[in-house]
């Protein structure tokens, strides 16, 4: 394939890729299009809604705060009138003599019952200045809420006007005045106390002087209804779900709240109701809203048959321009098509066309002429570059094969002596570690035959000098039990004497002698003598023990003696700190706790040097602490259920680093000065146990202490 045959390939894969997308403009055209038209129809909304439909709102609201203000002038109105009315009687001489004289018939048929009867008077109460009260009609001034804040008002000896919530029983305007005569003079004997109601028939009178299609209720604070112009009231949904957040808070602050809802029929204010400068109820208002929901629905018409309208011509407005412009630029899709196809000659449609698709159409056919000159212009330098690729080509493959042949014939020879060399590398790598390895077991040969030698001119010294003192003290320790009965026979043989003959040359020396205290203290002295014997017995059986020149063979031994000889060994470092002490108490305490072992078999005289090369190191370890009391060492042996033994010696002294403890094994290893070891206590162990099939475990933490733990079973296998 030709380069111009693969570009018109590519382009005509772009070019149908384009005719899809195009004729698909249209209905983007027109959706566009449509869309825009909408905008001023959508703004006209906006418009209307800003200056038709909020002025009908604000006008709804207005009547609201009308009605408002006709409920607050008629309630003035009451005060007014029942002020005026306490005023009046307040004001007469007769009543003024009455209550001095406390003629209490004449109050009541005069007074009481007159205003009641004749006036909108609920109660009437007259007290005297001694705070009795003379004559009084209707219970509401007697509800303790009402009556302590009328013994207030009366204490200040003025006239008053105030309304009140009295909960369950509504409403109360409270009218209070001070009694006089006609004229005025003489002191006041008493006051003059009046209440009206604000109950349902006074909500009535109200709708009647305003407006009879008006809905009224008063609500107290916390939401309950008080009083309404309605005989029956319905529990209100949205006060339910908006008193408390919405309607409350505003009503605390002075406001109004407005319910403007044309669906309902009703349209609603809460405003508050005030007394005193305080907010005791809210006065709930509701007008019918006929007349508004007609002029919203007219407005509403005229908006939605604007837009109708507005819609039609977008429609219209929409396919008239998509037409104009989508038929163009789908001829210049389906030419370019063509031009992709190789078709670099034929006019472009709509050249002659004026505006911006005539410009589109006159660069499309710009284009087709530059890319057919390029095109051939490209096709001539392609095959002249091929031709000279060619020839570098065949001679650059002669030149690869060449060097390649001399490469590998290079690269054998390197990989001979490779070869070679590695050998050579791994037979004296071999011979290095068979030398080292050799070395290493010579010395360790070397060392243990050293040692072994040592132990064994050791224990033939130890078995003699046992030996040799073994006699003497046997007949030291025999003797000792005739010198006790002789010395007491002749103790007895004295007493006998003092007691049958007084002489006085005798009783002076037995005072220069202090008779009675060697009499006291002389068995003491043989008791010591005879345990002081006891021990060197005990010492010279241990060293006989430890040596085992009798057993060098395997034998059946009790593990438990092996420890404690070789404990009585070091029982002079273990003691070596207190030669100054005034007590028997140790430096280093061992605590045993043996456990029930059968004999074992194996070698005792190897088995005594582990249990002193283990309990030396651990005595070493205590001693190098100075400053440290309480030093113990812990020797323990168990069997488990495999029938092996475990012979577990702890310290508690400063431990292993965890560097160290992975070396302890090491021949010639040794964390001691110079002089004090040589590093093959542990090896030697090691092996002996080995040759024993146990083994040898050691765990420590620095700080701590460190624990060895021997196992050896009871019966080596063969």
């Amino acid at each position: 394939m030709t380069n111009q045959q693969s570009c018109r390939a590519t382009g005509h894969q772009v070019k149908s890729g384009m005719l899809k997308q195009l004729q698909k403009l249209q209905p983007k055209l027109l959706v566009f299009t449509f869309g825009a038209s909408l905008l001023p129809a959508m703004l006209l909304t906006a418009v209307a809604w800003q200056f038709v439909q909020k002025p009908l709102i604000d006008l709804e609201k207005t009547r609201l705060d009308d009605q408002v203000l006709a409920f607050r002038g008629y309630t003035a109105a009451t005060e007014k009138g029942l002020q005026n009315l306490t005023s009046g009687y307040a004001i007469w001489t007769d009543l003024f003599n009455a209550i001095a004289q406390e003629n209490r018939d004449w109050i009541k048929t005069e007074v009481s019952d007159q205003l009641i009867l004749s006036t909108d008077v609920d109660a009437v109460q007259i007290v005297s200045r001694k705070g009795e009260i003379l004559g009084y009609r209707g219970d509401t001034l007697r509800v303790p809420a009402v009556a302590s804040r009328v013994a207030a008002v009366v204490a200040s000896s003025k006239s008053a006007i105030e309304l009140m919530d009295t909960s369950d029983r509504g409403l109360l305007i409270i009218s209070v005045a001070p009694i006089y005569k006609s004229d005025r003079t003489g002191n006041s004997p008493g006051t003059l106390i009046l209440g009206q109601k604000m109950d349902e028939a006074w909500l009535r009178n109200f709708l009647n002087f305003s407006q009879p299609t008006t809905k009224l209720q008063v609500i107290s604070l916390d939401g309950k209804s008080i009083t309404s112009s309605n005989a029956k009231v319905s529990i209100d949904p949205w006060e339910t779900t908006n008193f408390t957040n919405q309607v409350l808070p505003a009503i605390q602050k002075g406001q109004s709240v407005y319910r403007i809802e044309p669906s309902s029929g009703l349209n609603t204010i809460y405003a508050p109701i005030t007394s005193q400068n305080k907010h005791i109820a809210i006065a709930k208002i509701q007008i019918v809203s006929k007349y508004f929901n007609q002029a919203s629905l007219t407005l509403n018409r005229l908006i939605w048959m604007g837009l109708a309208l507005a819609s039609l011509l977008s429609v219209a407005i929409a396919h008239l321009l998509a037409k104009q412009i989508g038929e163009p630029i789908i001829l210049l899709a389906k030419r370019s098509k063509t031009l992709a196809a190789g078709d670099l000659t034929t006019p472009i449609p709509g050249v002659s066309a004026g505006g911006e698709i005539g410009q589109l159409a006159n660069a499309y056919q710009e284009m087709a002429q530059a890319l057919k000159t390029l095109i051939d212009n490209l096709e001539q330098r392609v095959a002249e570059r091929t031709h000279e690729l060619e020839q570098e080509r065949n001679t650059l493959e002669d030149r690869v094969y060449k060097r390649t042949q001399e490469f590998w014939k290079k690269n054998y020879q390197l990989q001979q002596t490779h070869d070679q060399l590695e050998l050579l590398n791994s037979e004296l790598i071999a011979q290095a570690n068979q030398l080292r390895e050799a070395l290493r077991n010579l010395k360790i040969a070397q060392a243990q035959l050293i040692h072994t030698e040592k132990m064994s001119s050791l224990g033939q010294l130890v078995a003699g000098i046992a030996h040799e003192i073994n006699n003497p003290i046997n007949f030291i320790y025999a003797n000792l039990i005739y010198v006790n009965d002789y010395t007491q026979n002749l103790l007895r043989l004295v007493q006998r004497y003092q007691q049958s003959y007084t002489d006085p040359q005798l009783e002076k020396y037995t005072e220069e002698i202090e008779l009675d205290f060697l009499i006291e203290d002389l068995p003491k002295i043989l008791s010591s003598m005879n345990t002081g014997a006891e021990r060197v017995r005990q010492i010279v059986l241990s060293l006989h023990n430890f040596s085992r020149l009798d057993q060098a063979g395997m034998k059946q031994v009790d593990i438990h003696e092996g420890i404690d000889s070789s404990l009585l060994i070091l029982q002079s470092r273990l003691q070596s700190s207190a030669v100054n002490r005034t007590d028997d108490s140790l430096d280093i305490q061992v605590i045993k706790q043996y456990g029930e072992l059968p004999h074992i078999e194996c070698y005792p005289g190897q088995m005594n040097q582990v249990f002193i090369n283990v309990l030396s190191n651990a005595v070493d370890s205590l001693l190098s602490l100075k400053d440290k009391n309480n030093k113990k060492i812990y020797v323990k042996t168990e069997i488990n259920e495999y029938q092996v033994v475990k012979i577990k010696i702890k310290d508690n002294g400063s431990g292993i680093p965890e560097e160290v403890i992975s070396k302890v094994f090491d021949p010639f290893f040794t964390t001691k000065p110079v002089g004090k070891g040589i590093g093959l206590g542990l090896t030697i162990s090691y092996q002996i146990l080995q040759q024993h099939q146990g083994r040898i475990d050691i765990t420590s933490q620095p700080g701590q202490g460190t624990e060895v733990i021997l196992e050896l079973p009871i019966k080596k296998v063969m």
